[in-house]
């Protein structure tokens, strides 16, 4: 049995400012979750997991409490990039459904407080898994209760292990192609484009793929460069949109520039939280580089924007090479920020399949398909189907 329904949670934290008052006072600050949650009813929760690319995190509680009794072990998840692909919360609805409500909020609470960069990442399946296997309260105390996430560990790169991949580059050893070099034969004539580049830890396969093109490329001419790291080593709640920072950029043509940037831009930063600065990075090489008048962007598809808000502020067409798409096995639809990021300023997206072109002449109501997956324009903005 399953069901569909919105949970949106606002609840407010009182926090103690005693830098402007002497003795300090409580400020409330309110918190808004908002997630789309899946109800399946189950007899007992076994988890079946036959994909050795997905792991398995236990976030144990007790019956009827929303305690976390093993919060360390989610340390995990801050270790290196991690794409979350479900969170389960497991429960036994034992006594009033307004009671398990309220615990399921209040479980769903103490995660934000435990790791409050899950609820950035905008693929993760939300689930209520509630069990019907029991017929006292002491058998309900018997079965497993709390959060369960499933994930896909990205690999982690440290900065010095880098030195290695861009000698093999240098020495044009084979990285193998995932849509890149198609799209930069094709829209680069490395005069008037912007390559804007995520070079966040899970990104390395395909910004290594960048610096493959252009040693094999031994173009005569200057490109223009925007590299970023969303805010190099910049604690997550001081970022501020538009001004986070972490963005590095050159005009070159020489292989040992563009790779001294691109190690520059690695060492300071691998990008805290999911959300990243795009649009920011794409704007500083602009202003830098005023003679752009094309943007070739790669993104990746798990991570959101962090300054979607600021689109309107891109005036000329983004060509968006979409990375991640299908890691392990894992297939994801195509992150509705990055067609509406192409859409709107006139640009296309690219997988290692696809090439869409066109998007901005969708009207109201049009169709398209990518990636097996339908999405419509609807009230002016793509919508998955």
């Amino acid at each position: 049995m399953k069901n569909t329904s919105n949970l949106i949670l606002l609840f407010l934290l009182l926090v103690s400012n005693s830098s402007i008052f002497s003795q300090g006072r409580k400020i409330p600050i309110a918190i808004n979750i908002n997630v789309k949650v899946d109800t399946i009813k189950t007899r007992i929760y076994k988890k079946e997991n036959s994909d050795e690319n997905v792991k398995t995190l236990f976030l144990k509680m007790r019956y009827g409490d929303s305690e976390i009794l093993n919060p360390k072990d989610a340390a995990i998840l801050e270790e290196g990039s991690c794409n979350i692909i479900s969170v389960e919360i497991v429960y036994t609805n034992y006594k009033n459904q307004d009671i398990q409500d309220n615990i399921n909020r209040k479980r769903i609470t103490e995660l934000y407080f435990l790791n409050s960069n899950i609820f950035n990442q905008s693929f993760i399946q939300w689930k209520y898994i509630e069990q019907l296997g029991y017929s006292t309260e002491e058998d309900a105390k018997k079965l497993f209760h709390g959060i369960v996430i499933n994930y896909i560990k990205m690999p982690s790169y440290k900065p010095e292990s880098l030195k290695s991949m861009i000698t093999d580059i240098k020495n044009k050893k084979k990285i193998i192609d995932t849509s890149l070099y198609k799209v930069f034969d094709k829209y680069i004539n490395s005069k008037d484009e912007l390559i804007c580049v995520d070079v966040t830890g899970s990104m390395t396969p395909y910004y290594l793929q960048v610096l493959v093109w252009l040693q094999l490329k031994n173009s005569s001419i200057p490109t223009n460069f925007s590299f970023f790291n969303d805010g190099d080593i910049t604690p997550d709640y001081l970022k501020k949109i538009g001004n986070t920072g972490g963005i590095y950029l050159c005009k070159s043509n020489n292989i040992d520039t563009i790779i001294s940037t691109v190690f520059n831009c690695i060492s300071k930063g691998f990008g805290g939280d999911t959300p990243e600065n795009n649009i920011e990075a794409a704007l500083k090489g602009i202003k830098k580089y005023p003679e752009t008048k094309e943007i070739i962007m790669l993104v990746d598809n798990w991570a959101d924007m962090r300054d979607f808000s600021m689109i309107s502020e891109l005036k000329i067409p983004v060509r968006v090479i979409v990375c991640g798409t299908d890691y392990c096995g894992i297939k994801t639809s195509i992150n509705l920020q990055y067609l509406e990021l192409a859409r709107k300023t006139g640009g296309s997206i690219h997988t290692i399949k696809e090439d869409i072109e066109d998007l901005a002449k969708k009207k109201e109501g049009e169709e398209i398909l990518i990636g097996g997956d339908k999405f419509i324009v609807r009230s002016g903005k793509f919508c998955k189907k």
